[in-house]
């Protein structure tokens, strides 16, 4: 399932004038031609999608926050912002942005994730954005940090990988 279409086509809708129940009916429709079967909830600050696989919301912009089930012993970067979640069945996506220089953010990020337990697997860089690559038990974890118009953006996945 394309959530990132399902996702665009939700706030083009919200954004030409459609009430949000006329546009849950839509995506719950769009949904059934692919063949999911789906609850489309547009309320609040986020988009939530129940199907028989799981929940998957999405929050973006100023109501924005770190979700409940984000996991315990994966660092955020302390004094960011908030831009954009996502959470999916096995996973979940952050979207942060501090004014804190990319070097910072980076040490912080090697520090916190190896004290809570999570292995490096990979790191690079090329210049202005950084990625590495983590491993714990069974889960994974990316964390992308980029300087973006004078601020560090910080992107952090994790995925179960069971």
């Amino acid at each position: 399932m394309n959530y990132v279409v399902i996702t665009l086509m939700v706030a083009g809708l919200l954004l030409t004038g459609c009430g949000k129940k006329a546009v849950e009916k839509m995506v719950e429709a769009r949904m059934a031609k692919q063949g999911v079967k789906a609850k489309v909830d547009l309320s609040g600050e986020q988009v939530t999608i129940q199907t028989k696989d799981g929940t998957s919301t999405f929050s973006g912009g100023k109501g924005a926050k770190v979700p409940d089930t984000f996991p315990k012993d994966v660092f955020v970067y302390p004094g960011a912002t908030v831009m954009a979640s996502v959470t999916v069945p096995k996973g979940c996506n952050l979207v942060l942005e501090t004014k804190d220089d990319l070097e910072k953010v980076l040490g912080a990020f090697k520090d916190q994730m190896a004290g809570a337990g999570w292995k490096e697997e990979m790191n690079m860089n090329q210049g202005g954005t950084s990625m590495a690559a983590y491993k714990k038990d069974q889960r994974t974890a990316s964390v992308v940090v980029a300087s973006v118009d004078q601020k560090t953006q910080i992107t952090i996945t994790v995925a179960e990988n069971k």
